[in-house]
């Protein structure tokens, strides 16, 4: 058996070039692939894999909704719907996570969560309290319709075919809009409450979408208020301006408002920017004026609402404001909806 064993062992040593004679070489390092870049949000199948996530959510449902659907140290003030922007508060010094992700809270232990059009019919909010004591909130998020829209025949220009000049102008305005998201201030502006940003028709709602030439294209991600150009546009509520530029591809005249707590607020289109980068706003201050600039149809503002980077509806924040509840009308919008 001895010589087997040193028979077997010698014959392996041969085929392994000699790997026997000499001290096993520690392996090599995992090789790091460049980050590939961001996904084109209008990307058919990033849609699809996105509309297939959600769906694979809702199968958690019933699992997640076993924990109490409220604390005594936990209170919510807010729309639990999809595209709800929701206001928590929890005890000084507690912890917030919302389906695993951290959420920034304010020393007096205010939070502010979202959920996009696609959200998953339930959510799971994690709160360790100061004492290490975990709160598991599991919170029932209501589902609404969306309208959706289906236009066939329109020339590829305007569906999906830029220049060479378009897409460096695309990606060089993408750059400013990143560098002014790349933080958020823990300062609750956003306890100012929200305001219609100008007075005009509603012609176009948050969640809806459109089918272009059979390309399913990004939901809306806010409302258009339609109105004469030159019409102010005032801060919807107080916070800081992160950018301020008159002419971007397809925003036109873009202003973003920083509202603290990853919330901030994006004004498109207008002919006429007047305010600066850095700048602090109050709620109803006049910070531009409506246009038709960028890809637009029609004199209007877009106004959109993000939390996190998801956008949620602008119009569940607003009660009685100028133009809340007006009718909707077609005409003045986004060229190529998205």
């Amino acid at each position: 058996m001895k010589r087997v064993l040193t028979a077997l062992a010698a014959a392996f040593c041969s085929s392994a070039a000699g790997a026997c004679a000499q001290e096993p070489e520690p392996p090599a390092p995992p090789k790091i692939e460049a980050l590939a870049p961001a996904p084109d949000p209008n990307d058919p199948a990033v849609l699809k894999r996105r509309a297939d996530f959600a769906e694979a959510m809702r199968q958690v449902d019933k699992r997640q909704l076993v924990f109490n659907a409220s604390s005594e140290d936990v209170s919510l003030e807010g729309a639990l719907t999809q595209g709800g922007l929701v206001f928590g508060k929890t005890l000084a010094g507690a912890k917030v996570r919302l389906d695993g992700e951290d959420v920034m809270v304010g020393d007096d232990g205010r939070f502010v969560i979202g959920f996009g059009r696609d959200a998953a019919p339930s959510s799971l909010l994690a709160v360790t309290l100061p004492d290490g004591k975990i709160e598991r909130v599991a919170l029932k998020i209501a589902a609404r319709d969306f309208p959706v829209q289906r236009i066939d025949g329109l020339p590829e220009s305007e569906v999906s075919k830029f220049s060479k000049a378009d897409l460096e102008k695309i990606a060089e305005d993408k750059k400013l809009k990143d560098a002014a998201r790349e933080s958020s201030e823990n300062k609750e502006d956003w306890r100012s409450g929200f305001e219609m940003p100008a007075r005009g028709v509603i012609s176009g709602v948050y969640g809806s979408q459109r089918i272009l030439n059979g390309q399913p294209k990004s939901p809306h991600s806010g409302i258009d208020i339609a109105a004469p150009t030159g019409t102010p546009i005032r801060a919807p509520a107080d916070g800081v301006v992160t950018l301020a530029e008159p002419d971007m591809y397809f925003e036109g005249g873009l202003v973003l408002i920083d509202h603290g707590f990853w919330v901030e607020s994006a004004l498109m289109h207008m002919s006429k920017v007047e305010v600066k980068a850095g700048e602090r706003v109050k709620k109803g201050q006049e910070i531009g004026r409506i246009g038709q600039t960028g890809r637009a149809t029609g004199p209007h503002t877009h106004w959109s609402v993000k939390w996190m980077g998801i956008p949620v509806d602008p119009q569940l924040l607003v009660q009685d404001g100028p133009g809340a509840g007006a009718p909707v009308a077609a005409g003045a919008g986004e060229k190529g909806a998205q």
